[in-house]
């Protein structure tokens, strides 16, 4: 993590608010330590540093202040300017040709977009265009150097710069408009682009693309075909290889992914020199063993969903990859679907107050299929597939320390397939908090796919349907219907290369997907005792 100075103070803005929502937002982002002060004393002597961070107005710097803070940077130092940082020590040259930019103008604070100028610079690559309350920021030149745009608004008709890039003698240095008061600086997006700034001014950037291998191309679904598919429209990604016991889905593999090799073993595609990650597309049962062997090799795996079968070998790839220091993560892309992200905004957003109690179902009266998802041996159970998913929500929308897991699992009608019929857990949280998750194919009548209870209202959701809501949020009853979008996975693969090549959070760590496993072993393990299972590692 790095080492960060950051300067606050002047007028007109709340530094100290602010200084705490950045200084904790990049220490859990994994960014920066921050040492946030007011003493411009600080910036003769910034050797412990590997970054400073202004955000003030007004004032003036003396001498040797000025000196301290521009020889630095000069000299190979990392400078992060935000918003008033150009508004700030007007009246001294050297740092204001620095920064590039002085204030001249801004309207009231009012809700706007910021947009990718370059979709290709560090700062900008995979990053969307985003909305955010702020004050709009009008700016002169006091520099005749090359500022690099990388991000701009549109502000009455005309196009002006939202986030520049340039470079000061050996250093670098980032400025942007963003950041007038906590409603910003409470931007996910706005974090982000700081850290973005930090990132590339600190020249902590991998610019090497770094090399997926598919381990598992079958035909179901087309998951190998769609995962190649994601990672080739991912900046930073490249698919190089493709792994199958089957000859004919290499020789598909083959035709569908060009300037690939194939493999007919995962051994020996991580000994190939060709891959840095991997894709374990296999059947569930073996995502562990091949997950392991190819952590092993020092590769990093990307799992398919479950993470595995049980929480050992959870345990044991998670060790596995921190001995190696390399990627472990699952595809939990389903935290992406937009039935799911309009709920966790309205819970976010306050409207039933705190969630205490959770129901999910997933089910219908039908045959479950004769293939290897409903063959317990090889699936781990009729509670992995889907129930992966449904888990990793629940776990995601009640963030509380579990107790214990209760398990139902039955084999009543589909006699000729290994699966059971009909799963049910129940998970008991801290502070008496609670959630059921029901999976059947023998449930001929249905219920809602959601039902979530909170201390001020609740929400229902069936498929492809808009979310209800019920909410006391405001003092008086409201009935609220929520749209949501199409479910989009893109932003998945984009989140992992931010992470591999930027230095960003992984979406799904794998001591989260370890939580999942834990339910869905756990469920069994009651079933069988007849009893609550206390989760062992929470």
């Amino acid at each position: 993590m790095k080492k960060a100075l950051l300067m606050i103070g002047g007028e007109y803005h709340p530094f100290d608010a602010c200084g705490r929502i950045l200084a904790d937002f990049l220490k859990s982002y994994g960014t920066a330590e921050c040492t946030v002060t007011s003493d411009r004393e600080a910036f003769r002597k910034l050797g412990g540093y590997d970054v400073v961070i202004v955000y003030t107005q007004g004032g003036k710097l003396s001498k040797a202040q000025e000196k301290g803070l521009c020889d630095w940077v000069a000299g190979g130092g990392a400078f992060v300017g935000i918003h008033c940082a150009n508004d700030s020590f007007v009246g001294n040259e050297r740092y204001m040709e620095m920064v590039g930019t002085q204030f001249s103008g801004h309207g009231p604070v009012c809700e706007f977009a910021v947009s990718i100028a370059d979709q290709e610079h560090e700062v900008s690559r995979r990053f969307s265009e985003f909305r955010i309350t702020d004050e709009f920021y009008l700016c002169k030149r006091r520099t005749k150097a090359d500022l690099h745009t990388v991000m701009t608004g549109t502000w009455q008709f005309e196009k002006q710069p939202a986030a520049y890039v340039r470079e000061y003698g050996r250093g670098r240095v980032f400025y942007t408009i963003l950041g007038h008061d906590e409603r910003a600086f409470r931007n996910p997006a706005f974090g982000k682009l700081i850290h973005r700034g930090i990132w590339w001014a600190t020249r902590s950037n991998k610019s090497k693309a770094v090399r997926c291998g598919i381990v598992g191309y079958g035909p179901t679904f087309g998951m190998g075909k769609l995962h190649a598919d994601f990672i080739r429209k991912t900046p930073g990604l490249v698919v190089t290889a493709v792994c199958d016991i089957d000859p004919k889905r290499t020789d598909v593999a083959a035709k569908e992914q060009p300037d690939i090799r194939t493999f007919d073993s995962h051994k020996k595609m991580a000994g190939s020199g060709l891959v840095d990650i991997a894709i374990n597309i296999t059947p569930h049962n073996v995502h562990a063993p091949l997950s392991l062997d190819l952590l092993k090799a020092g590769i990093g795996v990307v799992s398919e969903k479950p993470f595995c079968i049980t929480v050992e070998q959870a345990t044991k790839m998670i060790k596995a990859a921190r001995e190696k220091k390399v990627l472990l993560t699952v595809f939990h892309c389903r935290r992406l679907d937009a039935d799911y992200l309009a709920i966790r905004k309205i819970i976010d957003d306050g409207l039933i107050g705190e969630p205490f109690h959770c129901e999910a179902f997933l089910g219908s009266y039908q045959h479950p299929g004769d293939w290897w998802r409903s063959h317990k041996a090889i699936s781990g159970g009729g509670i992995y597939d889907w129930g992966a998913h449904f888990t990793d929500w629940i776990l995601n929308l009640m963030p509380y320390k579990m107790q214990s897991v209760t398990g139902f699992m039955s084999k009543r009608v589909w006699h000729d397939v290994t699966n059971e019929d009909h799963c049910k857990a129940i998970i008991r949280f801290e502070g008496n908090r609670s959630a059921e998750l029901e999976i059947s194919s023998i449930a001929a009548v249905g219920k809602p796919k959601w039902r979530i209870l909170g201390t001020k209202g609740g929400i229902t959701y069936d498929w492809n349907k808009p979310v209800q809501v019920t909410s006391y949020a405001g003092g008086v009853k409201q009935q609220i219907e929520v749209q949501h979008p199409q479910d989009d996975w893109t932003p998945y693969y984009m989140r992992l290369a931010d992470h591999l090549l930027g230095g960003e959070p992984l979406m799904v760590t794998p001591e989260s997907a370890r939580r999942v496993i834990a339910v869905l072993e756990l469920t069994g393990k009651s079933n069988k005792s007849g009893k609550a299972e206390p989760v062992p590692f929470e």
